[in-house]
């Protein structure tokens, strides 16, 4: 699943829209995790935006995590591939360490991490030759 950080959706705040095959039994709120696979960093927990925005049935499930707790977090420039835990909100902790209830991948796209086709690529080298910088004899 690909998801993009965006900025807005309600009233302020970073908000991630984010999806899963089949039903998430949840009584009230719960936290979303976020782990990366390049630097095993946990982000979270992340609270529901509201449980207005908790859509579930039979076949899939659609949430907004709100990422306000985390100054500016959709400037980030972190795309890539995570790591996604539900857990059913308890305690204050650093870890989904206690009722890890979902887990799957996610890859997640800030929006100021550039755009795409704004200046087109024109190559000084035509004739396709290259530099070689060290070149072993042997003999």
């Amino acid at each position: 699943m690909t998801s993009t950080v965006n900025q807005g959706i309600g009233t302020g705040g970073s908000y991630i829209e984010m999806f899963w095959n089949g039903p998430l039994y949840f009584t009230g709120q719960f936290w979303t995790w976020y782990r990366s696979l390049n630097t095993q960093e946990w982000l979270g927990p992340f609270p529901l935006a509201s449980t207005a925005t908790l859509t579930t049935n039979e076949r899939y499930t659609r949430w907004f995590v709100d990422t306000s707790q985390i100054t500016e977090f959709n400037k980030q420039h972190r795309n890539g591939f995570y790591q996604v835990v539900t857990t059913p909100a308890f305690g204050p902790t650093d870890k989904p360490t206690i009722g890890p209830v979902n887990r799957g991948m996610v890859r997640l796209l800030f929006n100021n991490g550039g755009e795409m086709d704004t200046k087109p690529y024109i190559s000084n080298n035509e004739q396709r030759e290259s530099d070689t910088y060290f070149r072993p004899n042997y003999t």
